[in-house]
């Protein structure tokens, strides 16, 4: 009987050890389980990746393009990732060019010294442009009309004259029967000489043609042929022909091109017909009332002996 038992139990013992292992099935639906486990956290990563970056090119665009971002975008995390980093890159390029800001420039305006008389011949504009040129010794003194032909009288004597009220640089203008306005800085006193010139190389001639006075200063080393004084004539420029040439009687004239200042024709023809002429002077404040009394004298005609 214990025997019988025995036997029984070994040969269960030994069934159950070579019991065969589950089915295949059993096993590759374990598998697949096993692999969508493992899948689905990655399709939930990539979604959240993808829904994270879009996002974020959205909010790249609302905060460098607010213009051009009408409206929310729809969030789309079946896009691929090339898709989305092609959509980045042309957002970039139309990046609107940025202008850097310039630095704003204060321009001062100029104000202009006080005047004796109003000029017949320089217009306010024109005053101001020559005001510029004029060297930085004389700028800001008060202008005094030392001579004038509608005031003292068609006479040359009569400009040397009046040129001595006040030494130093000194404004002739010349404006002519066809509208032409020009002459230039000179050095005062004007002394008649026996063909001697006069001036420094701080004087310069300039012309009015257009409506903006151009300015000729003296070109270095070429000559020193400033000022000629004459009780014929008065020349501004040399070397060849005269930048300006005056007659006794202040009646006609001629301009061509000189050496000294390197200037063009300053009238509108060589040869012209002089209609008014002008010399201004530079004054000290304190100078001023003394000055302009004299300059208001009327005086007889002198000839030059």
């Amino acid at each position: 009987m214990s025997k019988h038992i025995y036997m029984r139990s070994k040969a269960v013992h030994s069934v159950q050890r070579s019991a065969p292992p589950p089915p295949l099935q059993d096993e590759s639906k374990r598998n697949q389980l096993d692999c969508v486990t493992e899948e689905k956290p990655k399709e939930k990563e990539s979604f959240f990746l993808s829904w994270y970056k879009h996002h974020l090119k959205n909010f790249f665009h609302a905060v460098k393009f607010p213009k051009e971002r009408k409206g929310t975008s729809v969030v789309n995390p079946d896009n691929d990732d090339d898709d989305e980093e092609n959509e980045y890159d042309a957002g970039l390029e139309k990046k609107p060019m940025q202008n850097k800001e310039e630095p704003t420039i204060v321009v001062q305006a100029i104000t202009l010294p006080e005047i004796s008389d109003p000029s017949l011949l320089l217009k306010e504009q024109a005053r101001r442009s020559l005001y510029t040129s004029l060297p930085a010794l004389v700028q800001g003194r008060k202008w005094v009309l030392l001579y004038s032909t509608w005031r003292h009288g068609i006479s040359l004597s009569t400009l040397y004259r009046k040129s001595q009220l006040w030494p130093g640089l000194s404004l002739l203008v010349v404006g002519d029967k066809r509208g032409s306005v020009f002459g230039g800085l000179v050095e005062a006193p004007l002394i008649p000489t026996d063909y001697k010139y006069q001036g420094t190389n701080n004087t310069f001639v300039f012309t009015d043609k257009s409506g903006q006075p151009t300015v000729y200063h003296s070109t270095a080393g070429a000559n020193r042929f400033y000022t000629l004084c004459s009780k014929d004539f008065l020349a501004l420029g040399g070397g060849g022909r005269f930048a300006l040439y005056l007659d006794s009687e202040l009646l006609h004239g001629s301009s061509a091109c000189s050496e000294t200042y390197g200037n063009s024709c300053l009238a509108n023809s060589q040869d012209f017909d002089v209609k008014e002429v002008e010399l201004w002077g530079f004054v000290y404040g304190s100078k001023y009332d003394e000055v302009l009394s004299l300059s208001r004298k009327t005086e007889t005609i002198c000839r030059w002996s």
